[in-house]
């Protein structure tokens, strides 16, 4: 048995609660995820998002808490991927005459997946009106796809923001003053790193769009709703969107029989002694969107591997595939490549290039080893460090 929850005057959480699911495209979701959907009851009936295919069922039976489903007179679509649109389908079968608002990219996606429907694309600007409210529509495009828009209804100064400003995290619990707010801005500053970190400047302006608007609450498509804490959430996207890197290093590896990992340490020890915040990852039991998150706001990134078949190690190619594709896009970035090889010095030059074409600059070689390292090696990697901290603080 599935129940609506009250967020507002006659408007009702209606999503489905993930509590099992741990991973999505890469990110790594220890605390479950939510689908949310919001049902606002007014003269048109009207439901906000609904959530994956797979549970259908659910946003249903929560819908039918509330009211009969073939009540509902308009189903808005802010965004087109399937954990937010994959219901609407079944939804339509319950309530067969909805129309479908989407944006005006979000409509042929949604034809692609449903066919020819009544549907109402929208652009910034555009309003519909469901009785005493009027909702609002601004497009939020690459926030993480081109269709993205969110709606806000003036009457409950309440923005549905989809994916802007969500976290994966399942809980009992609606709102943000209701958990442990470390935790959600947290899981909100990962959600970002893995999801919108290669669009910041189409999330600043999306944040700029919606700053100005009289909110008391802000309803994303995942995680828990905002009510108490809108300015700490507002400020975190703000310092993401800036994306300047802090005084912080990552150290990634993948070792085989332990040289690389001992150069790594030494890489570690180095930014230590130099004050530098660092973490260190071992590929082989590290969660590559736990380190994305690190790497998203860190000034250094130093990534190693031996050279194995003339590429790296699996782990660590499975990293780079991450990483090319969530390397933040400013400058101020170094990066450090190394590891262990045998005949040829292959995987330290492709992580070398990685580095290069994700916009890092590389001020030291590469620092690769033949066979095994060295004391003498260890010394001379870790004065390297220490050299490069020093001069990027000049």
């Amino acid at each position: 048995m599935f129940k609506a929850t009250k967020i507002r005057e006659d408007i009702y959480w209606v999503g489905a609660l993930e509590w099992e699911e741990r991973y999505i495209h890469g990110i790594s979701m220890p605390y479950g995820s939510t689908n949310n959907a919001y049902l606002i009851l007014d003269e048109q009936v009207t439901l906000i998002d609904t959530c994956i295919g797979s549970h259908a069922h659910e946003v249903i039976e929560r819908i039918a808490d509330v009211i009969d489903p073939a009540k509902i007179d308009i189903i808005v679509s802010n965004h087109s991927e399937k954990d937010h649109a994959g219901s609407i389908g079944a939804i339509l079968e319950a309530a067969p005459h909805a129309k479908v608002v989407t944006s005006i990219k979000g409509e042929p996606i949604l034809r692609t997946y449903y066919g020819e429907r009544d549907y109402l694309p929208m652009k910034t600007g555009d309003t519909l009106s469901i009785g005493k409210r009027t909702l609002h529509f601004i497009q939020t495009p690459m926030v993480h796809w081109p269709d993205n828009m969110v709606t806000w209804s003036p009457f409950d100064k309440t923005l549905f923001s989809n994916d802007a400003f969500g976290q994966f995290i399942a809980t009992s619990k609606r709102f943000d003053d209701e958990v442990d707010l470390s935790v959600v801005l947290a899981c909100a500053k990962k959600y970002f790193a893995n999801i919108l970190a290669p669009y910041t400047k189409q999330t600043a302006k999306a944040v700029e769009a919606v700053e100005g608007l009289d909110l008391d609450t802000i309803a994303p498509a995942h995680g828990v709703i905002w009510r108490e804490h809108i300015s700490d959430i507002m400020s975190l996207y703000k310092e993401l969107c800036a994306c300047r890197p802090e005084d912080a290093a990552v150290v990634v590896y993948s070792s085989m029989y332990g040289s690389t990992e001992r150069m790594a340490t030494t890489i570690t020890e180095a930014f230590m002694a130099q004050g530098v915040a660092v973490r260190q990852y071992d590929m082989d039991i590290s969660d590559i969107s736990d380190i994305i998150t690190d790497v998203f706001l860190a000034k250094y990134v130093a990534l190693g591997s031996p050279t194995h078949n003339m590429t790296v190690l699996p782990p660590m190619g499975e990293f780079l595939t991450y990483f090319k594709g969530l390397a933040p896009k400013t400058k101020d970035r170094i990066g450090i490549s190394f590891g262990a090889y045998g005949w040829m010095d292959a995987a330290q030059k492709e992580i070398a290039a990685v580095f290069e074409k994700a916009g890092y600059a590389l001020p030291m070689a590469s620092f690769a080893e033949d066979w095994n390292d060295t004391a003498a090696g260890e010394r001379e990697l870790f004065d390297a460090v220490t050299s490069l901290v020093e001069e990027a603080r000049r």
